[in-house]
């Protein structure tokens, strides 16, 4: 895998093109076949669509190479190294024409984030890095974000290896130190936000490592403290916040 700039420039081609796919998704929704995999996770025609394309695009650009996606399976092997896919992070959001969702693509070697791209694309954002690049926007380098000021606003997310009461133990750990707590039921959508700094963090225990591939690096690429590592067999965590 090259590094920088070159490994960014047809990753973000990809993922503009995933994310027109996506986006041709929502203006026909009625067509979508969904499936809810357990209780209130939900699968879709457009997930399927959107990961086979990402994945053939990839192999087509990067090489054949070992992928793991939210959809389709797969595993990085004992290296831990290769593509970890999220065709659409935030499903219950976009299925119910929330505009709070995203698609992720990160790679990984030997268990570390080296290169990773977010789109979200109703909201026209591509956030990508890679090691050394900084934090790139709808493919133009970014300065570091601007201190927030008085406002404080932490986001949480919660799925069923650690559920609302524990996450609400958590939320109030933050609302004790000034913040104001949101889940927006999609880590893509709140780590890309906080990238940005709209957020003062993000914190989730239990999530898919597609979750936080590309995240990782983003956050840490922006400027923030980011904490990320498998906490159990085939769970992640992260916890990325603002100095």
């Amino acid at each position: 895998m090259d590094s920088g700039t070159a490994a960014l420039e047809p990753l973000e081609r990809i993922m503009q093109e995933a994310s027109d796919l996506a986006l041709s998704w929502t203006r026909r929704r009625e067509a979508l076949v969904v499936d809810e995999k357990s209780a209130g996770q939900f699968a879709s025609s457009a997930d399927l669509d959107v990961e086979a394309m990402l994945r053939r695009s990839l192999a087509e650009e990067f090489g054949e190479g070992r992928i793991i996606g939210e959809e389709m399976g797969g595993d990085l092997g004992e290296g831990i190294t290769g593509w970890a896919l999220d065709p659409i992070d935030g499903t219950s959001n976009f299925l119910l024409g929330l505009p709070l969702w995203g698609i992720s693509a990160g790679y990984i070697e030997k268990g570390g984030s080296t290169v990773g791209a977010i789109a979200l694309p109703e909201l026209g954002l591509l956030l990508s890095a890679a090691s050394g690049t900084g934090l790139r926007v709808n493919r133009i380098a970014q300065p570091r974000a601007a201190s927030r000021g008085p406002v404080k606003i932490m986001a949480l997310g919660e799925n069923d290896f650690e559920p609302g009461p524990e996450t609400d133990a958590r939320a109030q750990t933050f609302r004790d130190q000034g913040y104001a707590v949101v889940r927006y039921r999609c880590a893509v959508f709140s780590l890309a936000s906080a990238a940005l700094g709209r957020l003062g963090g993000y914190v989730e225990r239990g999530c898919g490592l597609w979750d936080v591939a590309a995240a990782d690096i983003i956050c840490r690429e922006a400027g923030m403290s980011v904490e990320a590592g498998q906490i159990a067999p085939g769970r992640y965590g992260i916890d990325a916040r603002w100095a």
